[in-house]
């Protein structure tokens, strides 16, 4: 009798993951009415919206990476599959930590300084040698999945003390850029195809500023490019995520950009053989030789004024700034695949890439 009730005690523990899986994977696809008066003000926000900032906009909580960052652990469910979570600091702001051997680290580092660089809008991504986290479980992503697959996630902060200390060497901190995010019920960010509501009559970027996001989008490779990896932010402020809220200055912003510098993450070889043009004659891009077949990112003919505006920001980067940039995110040696390594071979790349688009013809003009 015993054996036969802790055999059903058992059976019902390891239909657990499947029931959470199966929950999850309900509560991650939502119908969203896209007739809504909610859906028509975001799309309303769309259109107004700009791709660059000018001036990167300064980090008002700068970390310092010469000594000990600490912080405490903020418990929240996770997502996605690379390790990581939320930190919060005295002062309230919070940092989103990844950590681990995952290369997304070392791409979202370099992206977004790159994106920064260009002027586009882009969150701040800082390599901290060392970061303390006060009340974090062992291993805390890998454990807070665990405990939601089995709905167990009252025991492991139970079994959490607020004093234990974590110390984690050379992770990758975020903090977002200033503003609200704009997100409907489960809905984030924005698709690419969505860029052909933004107007420039309206206030919103021109076609030159779309297709300069557009390219350097195929310039980093960024193919883990679903809504949630693309932000639609209003300045801080009232209003939360509400679309109807005023918004005087909306943005679209690629956000998430780990996934980058190859179709495997920060792999030189495949990002070195990955062509800016799909057709060069056309000034067409595509990333549909990319994972997932580019997504929702669409061939689409660049125009020359996109082309020449991006490529008058490319070259004004020095080389000793592409260099600081891939040293900074502890890029690995090409040759030897150690991190952090000799990165000059990853400059030459860069710019190799940057005369792809600056040193050839005028592209075609597009049609009406």
């Amino acid at each position: 009798m015993l054996r036969n009730v802790l055999l059903a005690v058992l059976a019902v523990i390891l239909t657990l993951p499947v029931i959470h899986f199966a929950l999850e994977k309900f509560e991650s696809d939502p119908t969203v009415d896209t007739g809504s008066p909610a859906w028509k003000a975001r799309e309303a926000i769309i259109a107004r919206a700009k791709v660059f900032v000018g001036e990167p906009p300064a980090d008002p909580h700068p970390l310092d990476p010469s000594g000990i960052v600490e912080c405490r652990y903020v418990p929240k469910p996770v997502k996605a599959t690379t390790p990581k979570f939320d930190c919060e600091f005295p002062d309230g702001h919070v940092i989103k930590v990844k950590y681990g051997p995952t290369p997304e680290k070392r791409g979202e580092v370099a992206a977004t300084h790159l994106l920064a660089a260009l002027g586009f809008g882009a969150d701040h991504v800082t390599m901290l040698p060392k970061l303390r986290c006060l009340g974090c479980p062992w291993f805390p992503f890998q454990m807070r999945r665990l405990a939601e697959s089995f709905f167990a996630v009252p025991v492991l902060e139970f079994l959490t003390s607020d004093d234990h200390v974590r110390d984690f060497e050379w992770v990758a901190a975020e903090r977002k850029m200033a503003g609200r995010p704009i997100e409907i019920g489960h809905h984030e960010g924005w698709d690419w195809d969505e860029l052909a509501l933004v107007d420039a009559a309206k206030g919103g970027a021109t076609r030159a500023e779309l297709d300069a996001l557009r390219l350097i989008a195929v310039f980093l490779g960024h193919w883990d490019n679903k809504a949630a990896n693309q932000r639609l932010s209003c300045e801080a402020g009232d209003g939360g995520d509400d679309p109807s809220a005023p918004c005087r200055s909306p943005m679209l912003i690629l956000q998430d950009v780990g996934a980058t510098f190859g179709p495997t993450k920060v792999n030189f070889d495949k990002w070195t053989t990955m062509p800016i043009w799909a057709d060069s004659a056309r000034c067409t891009i595509s990333l549909q030789n990319m994972p997932y077949h580019g997504g929702r990112f669409t061939p689409t003919q660049i125009s020359d004024a996109g082309r020449a505006l991006l490529a008058s920001k490319l070259v004004r980067l020095r080389a000793d700034e592409i260099l600081a940039m891939f040293e900074s995110a502890r890029f690995p040696d090409p040759d030897t695949g150690e991190a952090p390594g000799n990165v000059t071979r990853w400059v030459d790349a860069f710019q190799d890439k940057v005369r792809q688009i600056a040193n050839r013809p005028a592209c075609p003009s597009l049609p009406d």
